[in-house]
């Protein structure tokens, strides 16, 4: 499936004042939050904007910008503030109100509203950028982004020369800008958002849409039609919902689930109100963006000789519990970079060695090279890594993952079954990867842990060093494997993390990871793990090498073994042939 966007939507929020003549005009609806997540470091001055475009602004040609309102998240080391209007981002300010940390009022963390010395015109032949650059004197997390992917509704300029960047993608910037006019509409709802999760079960889409009123008047009800963007047929739902000026909500609905996945857009539209006719034809439709659960994996180098191991340990581990990122990331470690010690895997040295680690600690985030810093891995602060998971858990995902597994104690063997299914994965060699980690292993010798130093997310099994291939039949793969394991192994403290990634031999910035899960370890045992399929029932297998390739049956060593029963179903696992 392509990369879906919102259509660049309206959703302001209508304030009852001056007779119902002014609203605040921007993409958050008056949310702002304290917690920001994206910095440069030293003194500098930090841009973001919203646009609005000129097919929306239409609907205000006339209406005059009478003041502008940005939220901070913190106003530690920020002295100025200054809000402003553009029509492009690198443009000279049309309009502008500035206020500092001595102005009366003075600034705050929150929000900042600033009336302009004369009112800005809007012409609605145009569009125009919202924005506010503020002055740091040291580095601080002072965006205020909210809210979840929609287009135009956040660019960045990290420093006095960066290049602006569009990161819409991670949410809303809390910037607006106060209209006053005669000709607001009395009826208008909008559409803010929409998602649609493709796998809410087999024959059905589960669509989550948010409405707003930006009326001056009272709504009672609205009607939504939706489709397919290769369809004709229509799906409508009323919805007997209030909603008083300037209120938003959200919708959930289904409609039946096509054959396969990749079938275009699916495209929402406001086609009536209760009572009413809807004045502003332009916030009336959005194409919903599918979305599946997408979490980061976070992959540490770090050894018991590196004594800043402990320091980044304790980083990964605050941002792993912190709520806001609890289920977005999933961190495993790999015992290498800095020499290695009595943990370290062979996978741990040869990752370290292709992704040329020679240090530790250092860090990993999706095997990214595309991060908000701009870096492939290093020896982060906390502030690093909480940047690297807000910006990466806010792109696409394109497979699922989903396990089973059994534990059979007789044979000290751990069966596990990874499956999901995919949309359009643009990667050129997917390869599934397990690992078999342990929490809270006590340390030997680690430097700068002290006495009490316990490892985290260690690699205990794997499967190989890059994944194995995936078994497709159409958009969904099912894997299995079996892993042995030690009686000094905690089973309490152990979990299977899985993940997708990219492998390319000849460049490691290729390697990228689409998904990743956890589960526990199987609290059930089972007295002897069935075999897949039965010869005498009809099972055929086909035998491949690690790297995909065909063998036959008289090969030896590790294998994958893909047989179909005499029911039609494929079973793939790995085995050891000797």
């Amino acid at each position: 499936m392509k990369k879906l966007f919102s259509l660049f939507l309206l959703t302001f929020a209508a304030i009852s004042m001056q007779a119902q003549q002014t609203i605040n005009l921007g993409y958050c609806g008056g949310e702002a939050t304290t917690k920001g997540s994206v910095s440069t470091p030293g003194k500098a001055w930090v841009s973001a904007a919203i646009y609005l475009p000129a097919d929306l602004l239409a609907s205000f040609d006339g209406s005059s910008i009478t003041a502008l309102r940005g939220a901070l998240a913190s106003k530690v080391n920020v002295d100025t503030l200054r809000l402003w209007v553009r029509s492009s981002l690198k443009g000279e300010n049309l309009a502008e109100a500035t206020v500092t940390s001595k102005t009366d009022p003075k600034l705050a963390r929150g929000w900042n509203e600033v009336a302009l010395d004369e009112p800005y015109v809007i012409d609605g032949s145009q569009g125009l950028y919202v924005g506010l650059s503020y002055r740091q004197k040291a580095e601080v997390q002072a965006l205020s982004i909210v809210g979840a992917e929609l287009r135009n509704a956040c660019f960045v300029q990290l420093g006095d020369d960066a290049a602006w960047q569009d990161m819409s993608s991670a949410g809303i910037l809390s910037v607006e800008a106060v209209v006053d006019g005669s000709n607001m509409p009395d009826y208008d709802l909008g559409l803010t958002s929409a998602v649609a999760n493709p796998y809410l079960d087999a024959s059905n889409y589960q669509l989550t849409v948010g409405v707003v009123n930006n009326g001056q008047q009272h709504a009672s009800g609205f009607t939504l039609e939706t489709r397919y963007e290769q369809s004709d047929e229509v799906y409508t739902q009323h919805f007997s919902t209030d909603l008083a000026t300037g209120q938003k909500t959200t919708v959930d609905y289904q409609i039946p689930a096509l054959s396969t996945v990749s079938n275009g857009d699916i495209v929402v539209t406001l086609s009536a109100m209760d009572g009413a006719a809807d004045e502003v034809n332009g916030n009336n439709t959005i194409k919903a963006k599918f979305t599946l659960k997408k979490k980061v994996l976070i992959e540490e180098y770090t050894t018991e000789p590196c004594g800043n191991c402990p320091r980044v340990a304790g980083y990964l581990h605050n941002v792993l519990a912190m709520p806001q990122y609890e289920d977005k990331a999933i961190a495993v470690c790999h015992h290498s970079g800095y020499k290695t010690d009595w943990l370290t895997k062979s996978c741990d040295e040869t990752l370290a060695s292709f992704f040329g680690v020679g240090y530790a600690p250092a860090v990993m985030y999706d095997r990214s090279p595309v991060l908000v810093d701009g870096a492939l891995h290093d020896c982060p602060e906390q502030l690093t890594i909480e940047q690297a998971v807000a910006y990466l858990s806010a792109q696409p995902a394109h497979v699922t993952i989903a396990f089973s597994a059994a534990y059979d104690a007789t044979a000290k063997q751990l069966s596990v079954t990874v499956s999901g299914k995919r949309d359009e994965l643009n990667l050129t060699n997917p390869l599934l990867t397990v690992y078999l980690v342990e929490n809270d292993i006590r340390a030997v010798n680690q430097a700068s842990g002290g006495s009490n130093f316990r490892h985290q997310h260690v690699i205990r099994a794997y499967n190989s060093n890059f994944g194995d291939p995936m078994q497709w039949e159409g958009n969904q793969y099912e894997n299995h494997f079996t892993f042995d394991v030690k009686d000094e192994w905690v089973k309490e403290n152990m979990q299977i993390v899985a993940f997708v990634a990219n492998y390319d031999s000849k460049n490691n910035k290729n390697c990228v990871v689409d998904n990743v899960e956890l589960t526990g370890f199987p609290t059930g045992t089972t007295q002897g793990i069935a075999t897949t399929a039965n010869a005498a029932d009809g099972a055929t297998a086909e035998y491949f090498t690690l790297d995909g390739r065909r063998a036959d049956a008289s090969c030896r060593g590790m294998v994958i073994v893909r047989q179909r029963d005499g029911q039609g179903h494929v079973h793939t696992y790995k085995t050891i042939k000797n």
